[in-house]
């Protein structure tokens, strides 16, 4: 499986949907999360379609800013767990089971710190594989002592 994550900065230009059918063209991904589309759903099921994808997880934009989009072929096998305005998570039912997390990290520095904790909620008991990728802005990280 293919999977690629882009913070696109937007694809309300015909300039920048046309750079991400590029890149789709040459890579081919069988899933791609973007973050920062500025899109409503309509206008991401758009997307979906001339990107030739077939299933899609959105979170709409809120005016010219945010906006989650996360899009894959049929032949990949996903079930949807839970989607915000930071994040989509779900679960690749194939091969035993993986977990992927879409995210986009919260863009104001004294915010930072929501963005980890929208981790932290997520986590849970892993079970299954689990691989967060997206565009975590000022997170830090920060060596701290563990405790059960």
């Amino acid at each position: 499986m293919k999977l690629i994550a882009w913070n696109c900065r937007g694809l309300s230009s015909s300039r920048a949907v046309r750079a991400l059918l590029d890149v789709q063209g040459r890579l081919m991904s069988d899933v791609f999360f973007l973050s920062e589309t500025h899109l409503d759903n309509a206008k991401a099921d758009k997307v979906r379609r001339r990107a030739g994808f077939d299933h899609k997880a959105v979170f709409e934009s809120e005016g010219m800013s945010g906006g989650l989009l996360l899009m894959w072929k049929e032949e990949v096998k996903i079930q949807v767990n839970s989607v915000s305005k930071n994040y989509i998570d779900v679960t690749v039912n194939e091969e035993g089971g993986r977990r992927f997390t879409g995210l986009y990290g919260e863009p104001e520095w004294n915010r930072k710190v929501l963005t980890w904790e929208a981790i932290r909620s997520l986590k849970g008991e892993p079970t299954i594989p689990w691989l967060i990728m997206g565009d975590f802005k000022y997170c830090i990280i920060q060596k701290r002592k563990v405790e059960d």
